[in-house]
């Protein structure tokens, strides 16, 4: 076996910073913070952009107060490895805001004791009408989407470098 041309001074303990930089659990934690203020200006102009009934209805057996689909706005945290934050209606725990996307994209109506079947696409023959779709969160990130991108690039390149300086400690 030949040996090395040169050796790298601390080199190993580099590696060692390096790994543990990367398997820093905080790191998610602190991405999503960044990722929440990013997202503000969004979430505020989805709230202004959301309609509010004028009187309450009833879906799924319950009654639903005007102004319910504002209240359920909110953060949602994704699942998967990378961080991420969607802005979005909630649906689970206190939040009834499970439909939302009716009022986003409007839905077909029928007349009354029409059977439904089940393959996607295969009633819209028999609508009698749809809805009027309400697209807040298509305008509150058109309203808000550059902005958010350029802070999101800000803050971000801001969160590396700090980890960068707490890597050459």
């Amino acid at each position: 076996m030949s040996s090395p041309l040169f050796e790298v001074e601390g080199f190993e303990e580099l590696k060692a910073k390096i790994r543990e930089l990367a398997n820093d659990k905080d790191k998610k934690r602190e991405v999503l913070v960044i990722l929440r203020q990013v997202a503000q200006p969004t979430l505020q102009a989805a709230r202004s952009f959301v309609p509010v009934s004028s009187k309450r209805h009833k879906a799924r057996g319950k009654l639903i107060e005007p102004g319910n689909l504002k209240k359920s706005l909110g953060f949602i945290t994704g699942k998967q490895e990378n961080p991420t934050i969607y802005v979005g209606t909630r649906a689970k725990g206190a939040n009834s805001g499970w439909y939302g996307h009716f009022v986003e994209r409007g839905v077909n109506k029928y007349r009354k004791g029409y059977k439904r079947k089940r393959k996607r696409g295969a009633n819209n023959h028999a609508a009698i009408g749809k809805t009027k779709a309400t697209p807040f969160m298509a305008m509150a990130y058109q309203a808000t989407g550059t902005q958010v991108t350029n802070e999101a690039q800000q803050k971000m390149a801001k969160f590396i470098q700090r980890r960068i300086d707490k890597l050459s400690r």
